[in-house]
């Protein structure tokens, strides 16, 4: 018995730093030759946050992308599924937040995949947090997380110029 369990103690332990060396899709500066992607949060079809990151393969231990940003909306947003349950006929009223509470938005790479990178993001304000949801970020496809009716996530590839050679004679 106590052999079987050394075996699958060291198998468990081989699959933990096999699964830290894999090469995944990673969010990080260091990336020599990255893909750049954009990442847009929007409110009402207003930009609140754009900026461009770079994302490549690398090992799995290399995830470390992090970004964050703060608004105040002039309206009251409704937050759904985090903070707010199902009523007694199963709808879920949520979680409403009055106009101009400042809310700030923290995003980070929560995991890496073979395809994808899951973008971990929450919404925080003075009285607590309001959401806290995964956005899995494409490297080839333009991707959409509805954060709250009218706040939309927003992550596509970014296009690169392509540079014109003149034409020779």
């Amino acid at each position: 018995m106590a052999v079987m369990l050394a075996l699958i103690a060291g198998t468990a332990a081989t699959l933990v730093d096999a699964q830290a060396q894999d090469t995944v899709w990673v969010w990080n500066a260091a990336c020599h030759h990255p893909s750049m992607i954009v990442v847009q949060v929007l409110l009402d079809s207003t930009p609140l946050f754009h900026r461009s990151i770079p994302i490549c393969r690398m090992e799995r231990r290399f995830e470390n992308g992090r970004a964050s940003f703060r608004f105040t909306p002039h309206r009251a947003l409704v937050w759904y599924g985090y903070r707010s349950e199902e009523d007694t006929s199963g709808k879920d009223r949520g979680d409403t937040t009055t106009a101009n509470t400042r809310f700030e938005i923290d995003m980070w790479q929560a995991g890496g995949e073979v395809n994808a990178i899951e973008l971990g993001v929450t919404a925080d304000a003075a009285d607590g947090l309001h959401m806290n949801t995964l956005h899995m970020l494409s490297p080839t496809e333009r991707a959409e997380t509805v954060l709250a009716p009218g706040l939309l996530l927003v992550t596509w590839p970014e296009r690169r110029a392509r540079v014109r050679r003149a034409a020779t004679p």
